[in-house]
């Protein structure tokens, strides 16, 4: 059976607060949220947003992070047997997260960061769905990509480069302290949060199985790269617009109102873009939007950072993010009122 790892922050006592549900991009791993979540929680304890939070979750994808080591076994096995990970598997593992007892009766706000999109819309239009949520939606930096499109695309030609990568790339280490220095210089790491750069833990030991001598032993990437390249490939990304319709239209709140005094049983689906157009350009936004059929309730933009927001400007992100949930999500849940202009 596949295990999952998740971070728990419970923010109120509130039964009637949000349950934020928040998902990495490919790589990364639950922890990278936290220096987000931290400036969510300063601004609960200031009565920013009180008791708008009931409950904040973080959960690593099946094969990242420390639901990697639990899951070991089994992703062995599938190696073996030449079964590659794949976004549907993730879809019917984040159905089953969002399924689980301690999530019944709970307003979850999904927040989903760039590879992980595309899991939560195909896990939200499934027909066998096994659980209401969510309440709504927050994608952050989407990668969605769509059939036909031209290999000639952006998001097409970085995919490549990201599966070609990510082979080539270096994956073990004599140890801790040579991986850190790796991470130095003029690298993707060097935009990073200082924070997020130190909880970025994706390391774990090994040994030589023919060796039994100290040098023999080492570290090395929790996410096989084997296993992480097959993730950037266009058709993990793939979804038919109708399902983007689908799920934006099940998300669209009605004029009427239920008995808390919110809106009708939904809160919306809301974007956050990176201000620097670094993987998704203005034209896949602009399809992007129209696939959703424009029926996306707020957009934001994180300023001065590019396409990793959680890792380069995570309060700038956690800004957003209570931006969206004061003039919009908790709108809509009735614990608060929109302000008059």
């Amino acid at each position: 059976m596949i295990q999952c790892a998740a971070l728990k922050y419970p923010v109120s006592e509130s039964e009637q607060g949000l349950t934020l549900v928040l998902t990495h991009g490919l790589s990364s791993h639950k922890e990278s949220y936290h220096p987000t979540v931290a400036n969510l929680l300063r601004s609960n304890a200031a009565g920013i947003c009180p008791n708008w939070i009931r409950e904040i979750w973080s959960i690593d994808m099946p094969n990242h992070g420390e639901t990697a080591v639990l899951n070991r076994a089994y992703l062995e096995d599938r190696q073996e047997r030449g079964r590659k990970e794949d976004t549907i598997d993730f879809s019917t593992y984040l159905n089953a997260f969002l399924s689980i007892p301690q999530l019944q009766g709970h307003r979850v706000v999904g927040i989903a960061h760039s590879g992980s999109c595309a899991p939560w819309t195909h896990a939200l239009t499934h027909p066998d769905r096994t659980h209401p949520h969510p309440f709504a939606l927050i994608f952050i930096e989407p990668v969605f990509m769509f059939p036909g499109m031209p290999p000639t695309d952006p998001r097409a030609i970085h995919g490549a480069a990201n599966v070609r990568g990510v082979l080539a790339k270096q994956d073990t280490w004599s140890d801790r302290a040579e991986a850190k220095r790796c991470k130095g210089g003029k690298t993707v790491w060097s935009k990073w949060d200082d924070l997020a750069l130190d909880l970025f833990e994706v390391l774990e030991p090994a040994s030589s199985p023919r060796e039994s001598t100290k040098s023999s032993s080492y570290v090395r990437s929790i996410l096989r790269k084997e296993e992480e390249s097959p993730l950037y490939a266009c058709l993990q990304h793939t979804v038919e617009p109708s399902q983007l319709t689908r799920m934006c239209v099940a998300l669209t709140p009605s004029s009427r109102r239920g008995p808390d005094g919110g809106h009708d049983g939904v809160g919306g689906l809301h974007i956050i873009w990176a201000e620097v157009e670094e993987f998704i350009s203005k034209s896949a936004k602009a399809e992007i939007l129209d696939a959703m059929s424009h029926r996306v309730l707020s957009q934001r933009i994180v300023s001065g950072s590019g396409h990793l927001i959680p890792q380069e400007n995570p309060s700038g992100l956690a800004h957003a993010l209570r931006d969206v949930l004061a003039g919009h999500i908790a709108v809509a849940a009735g614990l608060t009122v929109r302000a008059p202009l």
